[in-house]
């Protein structure tokens, strides 16, 4: 079974699954891939590349109408995650929460800075990423966004023109060449490894170009850092754009 999110969607696809108590995967091609391991109709696992579990899941926007699906039937071990009608309900409730929040804060990897440095926002001095706060704070990404929106609205965070990822190194086999035939040769004649993205494009090297080489390389399969699953879905938030302050 295989057809368009546009023209069949992805919760009617959900619902057939778990009626006919299929067994197998859901694979579904989008900006942000997803897949869903299905046991006798009920979900028993899924995420975004490496990045497993509701919490991954829950970020692909349940109302999403672009990308294709593909079911693979197979057997598949595991318990159900929730009971398929309190999880669908809850992933769509999770899909409109982050519409919400991203109308401050344009993914997680957005690194803010509190001004008064006091109270719940303490954590983001130095800076920090919502995800580095939902680690101190030992809470769900989604109730660190909730947080975070809440403290940019009351003026108590600031959003900062930098992201999490900034302070990744990169290595490209290409770096140093010149005329290099690359869609990025731009970016990966610069990537020797040596030097932060963050610094790269603070001496010039614009930022929608990095973004856009990070997300080719990640979804081709040819960049695989850890926590690439997590990276992919920020990035692709990011080039979405959204309201959020940078200063």
């Amino acid at each position: 079974m295989e057809g368009d999110l546009s023209t069949v969607p992805l919760m009617d696809t959900l619902e057939l699954l778990h009626g006919e108590a299929k067994s197998g995967r859901l694979l579904i091609r989008a900006d942000v891939p997803l897949f869903l391991r299905f046991r006798d109709g009920e979900i028993v696992g899924g995420g975004i590349l490496d990045w497993e579990g509701f919490e991954a899941i829950a970020t692909f926007d349940l109302a999403s109408r672009e990308g294709r699906f593909r079911f693979v039937a197979g057997e598949e071990e595991g318990t159900p995650i929730f009971p398929f009608r309190t999880l669908v309900a809850e992933w769509a409730r999770l899909s409109d929460e982050w519409r919400r929040f991203r109308t401050q804060v344009d993914a997680p990897s957005r690194v803010l800075e509190a001004p008064r440095a006091s109270g719940t926002y303490a954590v983001f001095s130095p800076r920090l990423s919502v995800r580095g706060a939902a680690k101190r704070w030992g809470v769900p990404l989604i109730i660190a966004m909730e947080r975070v929106w809440r403290g940019v609205l009351e003026d108590e965070l600031v959003p900062l023109a930098f992201y999490r990822w900034f302070t990744m190194k990169v290595r490209h086999p290409l770096a140093g060449r010149r005329r290099l035939r690359h869609p990025f040769a731009d970016v990966v004649s610069r990537l020797d490894g040596r030097r932060t993205l963050g610094e790269l494009i603070q001496d010039g090297l614009p930022l929608d170009r990095v973004r856009a080489f990070l997300i080719e390389e990640i979804r081709a399969g040819k960049l695989k850092p850890p926590g690439r699953g997590a990276l992919l879905r920020d990035l692709t938030w990011e080039n979405g754009g959204a309201s959020a302050k940078t200063a």
